[in-house]
């Protein structure tokens, strides 16, 4: 899922965004990724009340079963016990699967999801394994482009907390940011767009648990 969601999240650069934005992705394990969209520095992520990244005045939080957990803190505990340690117990046996290099290409035609038209694209996803190959819809809408732009400063901020700027797997997500795409409507059979509101979020969502 992890890595779904930082493909997606890498289609595009934040834009600003006129009033609160509420974006709700249907997942293939049927759970759902909501994103709770104020502004570039203040927005939530997540799939339920118990597990969700939240951006509060450009910081970065995690909650993960309830516990609120501040990512700069993490980050320095994660750099005074070695990087490099620690990306390679928590990858393990799944660095097989992860890309190392990836490209986009334009399928040439157009796909409607949630009622909003995009351009179709396949990527192909470079492993130790093999390739993969997924096919993604993107959009011009601004208001999806700035939540996918909350979507990449979350990864951003994940990737550094785990001190792995420099590492290779990195490499496919500056390299799906260069495109410029747009904000993401379907990545494959991993997220699609249910719905996109404009509701004023309910007060206490954005803000510390």
């Amino acid at each position: 899922m992890f890595r779904s969601i930082l493909f997606a999240a890498a289609i595009t650069m934040a834009l600003p965004a006129t009033a609160d934005i509420t974006v709700v992705y249907a997942m293939m394990d049927g759970n759902q990724l909501r994103v709770e969209y104020r502004d570039a520095a203040n927005f939530r992520i997540g799939t339920d009340s118990q597990n969700y990244q939240l951006m509060l005045d450009g910081r970065l939080y995690a909650v993960a079963q309830g516990y609120l957990i501040d990512v700069d803190i993490v980050s320095r505990q994660i750099k005074a016990f070695g990087a490099d340690t620690f990306l390679a117990s928590v990858l393990g046996d799944a660095t097989a699967d992860m890309p190392t290099d990836i490209s986009l290409h334009p399928l040439g035609w157009q796909e409607t999801v949630a009622g909003h038209t995009g351009e179709v694209y396949e990527m192909v996803a470079r492993t130790a394994k093999g390739e993969q190959r997924t096919d993604l819809v993107v959009t011009r809408h601004p208001d999806l482009v700035a939540v996918q732009g909350a979507l990449l400063k979350a990864a951003r901020e994940t990737v550094s907390a785990v001190g792995a700027e420099s590492s290779v797997y990195t490499r496919p997500l500056k390299q799906v940011e260069q495109q410029h795409l747009g904000g993401l409507l379907r990545y494959g059979k991993q997220l699609k767009l249910l719905s996109l509101d404009h509701a004023p979020i309910p007060a206490g969502r954005i803000a510390m648990p």
